[in-house]
């Protein structure tokens, strides 16, 4: 027996090994910092590998374009699921269209491969040079000429690029300078913008140079990327340390981004001194600051012209949408899980969610939502995923039908509609003995009506009518009767009253004390939205601003409220998306300013 038992492991052993290399879940993809560069710029080139183990290295494909000049590599494992991650930099040797092929991966005895990857090289143009004569007299001096025409940036090159490069040129003759720019000014709500921010330096600086985010107004803002490159400026280089940003407009109107700063220490020419200088020469220079120049912005609504009910916020192009449930076939009064995903480039987050039509045949409970984004390419891929349980009431095959959703493409500026593939689930009948009738399992009985089984018949009896006389003869006094009727009425008002009036000192009392104990925006935002749903009964998860506006003004809430309520709630938002101070207000204040708006809700407001 014993003998048998070890045979049958060693004839396990090679399949235990052989599903310890089982790759399903494994995955690679590859992304770049940007799309267009200059000859002068350096490419980030990310790799990651998502589910794979021990030792390996992906395979650069040929690129006759680049000269690869360093490489990193981080591994990280998170309960078991492993994710490494390798960054190449690369310089640009000719200018025009360059592809990064495939790059691939063999690991356990399969072969992974990443799309392709184009991006555009771009030689800068030089400075026009002046061809006329002119007199010693008139001619300006060298540095006034350089001033005057500084390099321009190639007329095709995007327009973010050739915004940042010609006005990097206009702040040649400093050191130290900063700059930021778009690529579009005049942006829809909701439409992606990038803004770019550059911090040039012409000479070294010490590594502790902290950097300030921008400030933002009527702008939702996430970061993308962070990379370096150079540019040459009036024949002298110039470093720069780039951050691109994702922001989108939060409501019709005028928007900003304040400038960006940074504090550095300049570390000098230390060439020429000796060791023991060199130790001392860096603690002798004072901090100094650069910030960018500020970038306004007007934010436009979409056309409501050709507007489709399905459209509930979405600005960009590409989008896709699927839907799926978990199982196509089910016994009736069972749960169905129904999900549907919007995939695309625009910002998804403040977008509404998603409305299901009446299905006949189920019950549908709402939807619950979930969002987020992915930088990719220099650019910011964006997800939504709407989640909800149906539950089919009788056996029969049915087709949930296609759903609609539309996004705004600004580009043609129209209105365009995506469409799921109907889903077929079969329903079979109820095995559960106690879960009710399966009202489609029964037979029709003809002229409409279909037996669903048979009621109670209930059983009578009299023995107990000696023992009720008493109560029988107190029934038969009318006064009495409706002293009763009164007295249970009053008491009913007077309960009700004291109900809400007791539930609204609660909810004060709870929501100051969470503001007060409020660490972070969000935890404000969820103190507030407690309390508006218990003094108006309005939720407001998964609700436009607009629409909260809405339920709060129908329920008795004040104009000059609402308002400061719509204020606070755009400020709350901006600063969640955004890691930055709205506008140097802290946590502490908006807390404040909650507390107060609460207060005046209690007073002014009505239920």
């Amino acid at each position: 027996m014993l003998k048998r038992i070890m045979l049958l492991l060693l004839l396990l052993l090679p399949l235990s090994a052989q599903a310890a290399l089982d790759l399903t879940g494994v995955s690679m993809t590859a992304s770049v910092n940007k799309t267009s560069l200059t000859l002068e710029d350096e490419l980030v080139l990310t790799v990651t590998v998502d589910g794979a183990t021990g030792d390996f290295m992906p395979q650069l494909p040929s690129l006759p374009s680049f000269n690869v000049y360093a490489r990193s590599t981080a591994k990280q494992i998170n309960n078991f699921h492993a994710i490494s991650t390798f960054e190449y930099i690369m310089v640009p040797r000719f200018a025009g269209k360059a592809v990064i092929g495939p790059i691939t991966l063999t690991y356990g005895n399969k072969t992974y491969k990443t799309e392709p990857i184009t991006v555009t090289v771009y030689r800068a143009s030089a400075a026009p040079k002046d061809t006329t004569k002119k007199s010693a007299a008139s001619s300006p001096s060298p540095v006034a000429a350089r001033r005057a025409a500084p390099a321009q940036a190639p007329a095709d090159m995007p327009l973010l690029e050739r915004n940042l490069y010609n006005m990097a040129a206009r702040n040649g003759d400093k050191t130290y300078f900063m700059v930021a720019a778009v690529n579009n000014d005049t942006p829809y709500v909701n439409q992606t913008v990038t803004l770019g921010v550059r911090f040039y330096f012409a000479r070294p600086f010490m590594d502790n140079a902290p950097y300030n985010e921008p400030t933002i107004s009527n702008l939702f803002m996430e970061l993308i990327s962070t990379s370096e490159g150079r540019q040459t400026i009036d024949n002298k280089t110039y470093g720069y340390i780039e951050r691109r940003y994702a922001i989108s407009g939060v409501t019709a109107g005028p928007a900003q981004t304040g400038g960006a700063s940074v504090r550095y220490i300049p570390a000098g020419n230390l060439t020429n001194l000796s060791v023991f200088d060199r130790m001392f020469a860096a603690v002798s220079q004072e901090e100094e600051t650069v910030k960018s120049n500020s970038v306004d912005l007007t934010i436009r609504s979409t056309p409501q012209e050709g507007k489709p009910k399905s459209f509930y916020g979405a600005v960009g192009s590409g989008y896709t949408i699927s839907a799926s449930v978990d199982r196509e076939e089910v016994e009736a009064g069972e749960a169905v899980n129904l999900t549907v995903k919007v995939n695309g480039s625009g910002n998804l987050k403040p977008t509404s969610d998603l409305k299901l039509p009446q299905i006949p045949g189920f019950k549908i409970y709402d939807v619950a939502a979930t969002s987020g984004a992915v930088p990719s390419n220099g650019e910011l891929k964006s997800y939504k995923i709407f989640k909800t349980v149906m539950v089919p009431l009788s056996s029969g095959s049915y087709t949930i039908p296609a759903l609609e959703w539309s996004y705004f493409d600004p580009s043609a500026k129209q209105y365009r509609t995506l469409r799921t593939k109907p889903l077929n689930i079969e329903v079979t009948p109820s095995s559960k003995t106690d879960t009710g009738f399966d009202f489609g399992a029964h037979s029709d009985l003809g002229g409409g009506f279909r037996q669903l089984g048979r009621d109670i018949r209930y059983l009578k009896s009299d023995i107990a009518d000696a023992t009720l006389t008493f109560l029988v003869k107190i029934a038969h006094l009318p006064w009495l009767n409706y002293l009763f009727i009164a007295l249970l009425g009053l008491s009913g008002v007077f309960a009700l009253m004291d109900k809400q009036t007791l539930a609204g000192r609660r909810s004060l009392a709870k929501t100051r004390q969470l503001l007060k104990n409020a660490n972070t925006e969000e935890q404000i935002s969820e103190a507030l939205s407690a309390y508006i749903q218990v003094r108006y009964g309005v939720h407001t998860a998964s609700l436009p601003l607009r629409d909260i506006s809405a339920a709060l003004e129908k329920h008795g809430c004040s104009a000059e409220l609402v308002k400061r309520f719509e204020a606070l709630w755009q400020r709350l938002n901006a600063a969640r998306f955004a890691p930055v101070d709205m506008q140097g207000e802290g946590t502490t204040e908006l807390a404040r300013q909650a507390t107060e708006l609460i207060k005046a809700m209690d007073k002014g407001g009505r239920a």
